[in-house]
């Protein structure tokens, strides 16, 4: 078997915040992720909050001390899931003071395929977690692609191996609150509809993604303008101009779009501009939807 290694950060970083500040459209999702996580990790946060309007004691706070820590962020693809789970630690970490370690997993999580592989690395990816959570103070996992892991027991096509697998994994998520040092666990993936429906029921918050609307496009191409003379008149056009019947996705805005009218002003030696970006725009088709049909990762 393959050793499991886990991709480790210590936050907050300086690239962790811009990256969490260059995610737009996607407002009301980051200030959700940010106050659970916080919520989360700051265990004395929440009890000096009680102490002060709730002396007498609060039934709700029994409630919230026994949900277990566990984020679901699901969506489409291109929409700033993986992005947004990758450096949250940063701007929680400052609103706590304190330090997290993020430990993300690899794309080979599954192993190679050997008998008890599965849920040996689950574990594994646990214990990685607990302890240097216990070191660093506090932890966030995130496991990416998380139908790979966590199909629903009860589909066809699950064997064995995949059914023992998510087992564990759901035993796992159930120790955490017993966790000495607090452990969040962002699970990500684009198929939510296919995941155990125990491990959903065991989320504490699920937010879901989408490819960008009108005001979520401006603000995007706001952002790629800094530096140029375009009006807001110009960039509500390109907004609109980039309404579909299969909407953009936000990499599609960002990689594809903006990215290939800076290379062509680049090599014509002319300024980025939205003259640039609407010939971009009439070239490039947006990325097809997820067919949440798919079965799960063989």
């Amino acid at each position: 078997m393959t050793e499991l290694r886990l991709l480790e950060t210590i936050h907050p970083t300086r690239e962790g915040m811009k990256d969490f500040e260059a995610l737009f459209g996607i407002d009301a999702i980051k200030e959700a992720l940010t106050d659970e996580l916080t919520l989360i990790l700051d265990r004395k946060r929440l009890e000096i909050w009680t102490q002060r309007h709730h002396a007498k004691g609060l039934g709700m706070l029994d409630i919230a001390r026994s949900t277990l820590p566990l984020i679901l962020l699901s969506g489409d693809v291109g929409c700033g899931k993986t992005a947004l789970a990758s450096c949250i630690a940063t701007p929680v970490a400052r609103a706590i003071d304190q330090r997290i370690v993020c430990l993300e997993s690899p794309s080979d999580i599954r192993g190679g395929g050997h008998v008890g592989e599965l849920s040996a690395r689950i574990t594994e990816a646990f214990t990685q977690a607990k302890t240097r959570a216990a070191a660093i103070g506090r932890a966030i996992l995130v496991i990416d692609e998380a139908d790979d892991l966590a199909t629903g027991r009860s589909q066809m096509q699950a064997h064995h191996e995949d059914r023992a697998g998510v087992n564990v994994l759901i035993k796992q998520i159930n120790q955490l609150a017993t966790s000495t040092a607090p452990i969040a666990l962002i699970m990500i993936t684009n198929r939510a509809d296919v995941l155990d429906p125990a491990v959903i029921r065991r989320a504490a918050l699920r937010l879901t993604f989408e490819r960008p609307n009108e005001k979520a496009r401006f603000a995007v191409f706001q952002h790629i303008l800094q530096g140029t003379h375009a009006s807001e008149a110009q960039i509500h056009e390109l907004a609109k101009l980039t309404k579909h019947n299969i909407p953009y996705t936000y990499s599609d805005l960002t990689d594809r779009i903006a990215r290939l009218a800076l290379r062509r002003a680049w090599k014509s030696n002319q300024p980025f501009s939205v003259a640039a970006l609407k010939a971009a725009i009439a070239e490039i088709e947006p990325s097809p939807m997820m067919d949440s049909r798919a079965g799960p990762r063989q």
